[in-house]
């Protein structure tokens, strides 16, 4: 039984350095059909990231421009109706 765990053993050793020897050589074929994908991915989440960013900004606004309107109610004199 040893020596059977050992054919395993040096047969798995075998296939790994194998596998790093094929991963290394289809490494830049590989990258190179990906490199589209790659790019039209980057493209919409760059604009998806510049979308997000101006919708937060025009709610911040929004948001900014609630609590002027409340901060001047509440400083309105007490008499004063609210709308």
């Amino acid at each position: 039984m040893p020596f059977l765990g050992r054919v395993v053993g040096a047969a798995l050793v075998l296939a790994g350095a194998a596998a790093a020897v094929a991963a290394v050589v289809a490494a830049p074929k590989v990258l190179r059909a990906a490199r589209p994908l790659a790019r039209a991915t980057l493209k919409y989440g760059m604009d998806l990231y510049e979308r997000t960013r101006t919708a937060s900004a025009e709610f911040a606004d929004d948001v900014e421009d609630l609590v002027a309107e409340v901060r001047a109610d509440l400083t309105k004199s007490p008499g004063a109706p609210a709308e």
